[in-house]
């Protein structure tokens, strides 16, 4: 059994991508919309901000330490686990054993465009996988009718896994509203369906290790990077303060 690791008041599955893997696949059996989230350091501080946001991420069946600032800070801290859960890496191997088992995937997110390369993109990867459907959202707020429209489309497809791209923490949210609604397992993938197209491209495999993949994404997305690397001094000073109080 594995225990939950406190993170600045956000409990994480303390894994690698072999573990989560593992941790999914127990709960897709069970068909009653347990949900996975992605911790990056992003999230965590947004989670200060926001207490629903926290308590989203601590009900989630597990959530997973995706960034390697998040996955650092949890070595730094007493846990032990090798790399880290990166969403696009996690979907490629869920994907892998999904077309080794017969379980069904759905999309939800995103751009028709990126999702039409998305499909094409796993079939290509892994013949025989079976896309039971994808969905693209508008970028607004939906009415209640729209809303329970796509749930009846992902349950009557029947899905095993579904895979959301909504960013954060707007997939968050989603899926904790929609836990029991939807049958399939939820996972809030956030820009791995970029990643996976092509979209934007992944840093050097050396970069992602080294915790420099933020410069590599500087050109790619400069507001989002800035935003993000701005909340690194917070983030550190929160971990030293955990640190402190534990001793």
């Amino acid at each position: 059994m594995i225990e939950k690791a406190d993170l600045q008041g956000v409990r994480i599955f303390p894994v690698d991508l072999d573990q989560a893997v593992e941790v999914v696949a127990g709960s897709i059996p069970q068909k009653n919309g347990d949900y996975f989230c992605f911790s990056n350091i992003h999230v965590v501080m947004e989670s200060h901000r926001n207490p629903e946001l926290k308590s989203i991420l601590n009900n989630a069946t597990a959530n997973f330490p995706d960034g390697m600032g998040v996955a650092l800070a949890l070595k730094f801290l007493g846990n032990t686990f090798e790399g880290r859960v990166r969403g696009a890496d996690f979907m490629l191997k869920l994907c892998s054993h999904a077309s080794k088992n017969n379980l069904k995937i759905f999309f939800y997110g995103n751009s028709e465009e990126t999702l039409s390369v998305l499909k094409e993109k796993l079939l290509g990867l892994f013949p025989g996988i079976k896309i039971a459907g994808s969905i693209s959202p508008p970028f607004r707020e939906l009415t209640k009718d729209e809303d329970q429209a796509f749930v009846e489309k992902i349950n009557a497809a029947g899905p095993d896994m579904l895979f959301i791209s909504l960013g954060a923490p707007k997939q968050e949210r989603w899926m904790s509203e929609h836990k029991g609604r939807i049958k399939a397992v939820q996972l809030g993938v956030g820009a791995a369906f970029s990643f996976i197209t092509g979209k934007v491209k992944p840093a050097p495999k050396w970069m992602q290790k080294t915790a420099l993949e933020w410069l590599y994404r500087l050109p790619q997305e400069p507001k989002k990077t800035i935003y993000r690397m701005s909340l690194v001094p917070g983030f550190i000073f929160r971990i030293l303060l955990q640190l402190i109080k534990r001793w």
